[in-house]
């Protein structure tokens, strides 16, 4: 007998110390790690690769809001946008009250060429952040795109305006805002005042150097300063249509023509010269 429950109670020791293992992990932390790998893809631009782990992150986890806006995030960088609307409305339809897949999903529809709907769900995003700058600019550019240049010039000052006014109000914090000044240049931008547009790129630049939205900003303004030396004339730019997220000023005379122009000029002139 003593022998008997001397076996059970090394039983029941063994139970509870010697550790055991679990067998899998949770949805969701099957899904974070899955999101995770999607992330590290994303910042090699490796992006079908990503959206291959994303895609496992929500057959993982369905109600993983944030596995869907990374998904959607995956269609946009290679160009489906249609999918990535319906990505999106995953995320919205879990969360609501999620300002970055609202404004997620109107760059998509911007993309599309859906202005009426980018506006609307840019307006989403605003109503959850009415200093939302990003919002408010994209929705500018909708309104540029569909014909009412007007309000978005409107909605491009309103926008310098308030970044300035955070910049006074939070300078400590405006210092480490790339996002921020990329959001004003890129309305100045559209505005046309590029050399205050370069300006503030570069700002956004010293905070994050590889930025590539102000990497490319940067670039498109000073070639429009480039331009603007070569041509008295220049003009709001404008996007190309639904493709790049800034457009380049069409001068109204190439660089070639203008070059044939002037070696023509001087042709000329050397011909009179030698008649007289």
């Amino acid at each position: 007998m003593v022998s008997v429950l001397f076996i059970l109670a090394i039983g029941l020791m063994a139970v509870f110390l010697i550790p055991t293992t679990v067998s899998g992990d949770s949805p969701s932390e099957i899904a974070a790690s899955y999101i995770q790998k999607g992330d590290d893809l994303t910042l090699k631009k490796q992006y079908l690769e990503a959206l291959e782990a994303y895609e496992a992150a929500v057959a993982s986890d369905p109600y993983n809001s944030i596995a869907w806006n990374k998904l959607g995030i995956a269609h946009m960088n290679t160009g489906r946008y249609q999918d990535a609307v319906t990505a999106f409305e995953k995320a919205l339809t879990i969360d609501p009250f999620y300002p970055e897949a609202w404004n997620n999903k109107g760059d998509s529809l911007l993309k599309l060429g859906e202005y009426d709907d980018a506006i609307s769900a840019y307006d989403q995003a605003l109503l959850l952040n009415p200093n939302d700058l990003y919002a408010l600019l994209r929705k500018g550019t909708s309104l540029q795109e569909s014909g009412s240049p007007a309000e978005a010039m409107l909605i491009y000052q309103e926008v310098i305006s308030l970044a300035e006014k955070e910049v006074r109000k939070h300078p400590d914090y405006a210092r480490f805002d790339a996002k921020l000044w990329a959001n004003k240049a890129e309305a100045l931008y559209r505005l046309g005042r590029y050399p205050e547009a370069v300006e503030a790129y570069s700002a956004a630049l010293a905070i994050n150097p590889k930025y590539d939205r102000a990497l490319q900003g940067k670039i498109h303004a000073e070639e429009e300063i480039l331009r603007a030396r070569g041509s008295p004339t220049t003009t709001i730019p404008a996007t190309e249509g639904n493709i790049v997220d800034i457009g380049l000023t069409n001068l109204p005379v190439s660089f070639p023509v203008l070059l044939g122009a002037l070696v023509a000029a001087v042709f000329l002139l050397r011909i009179r010269q030698q008649k007289k």
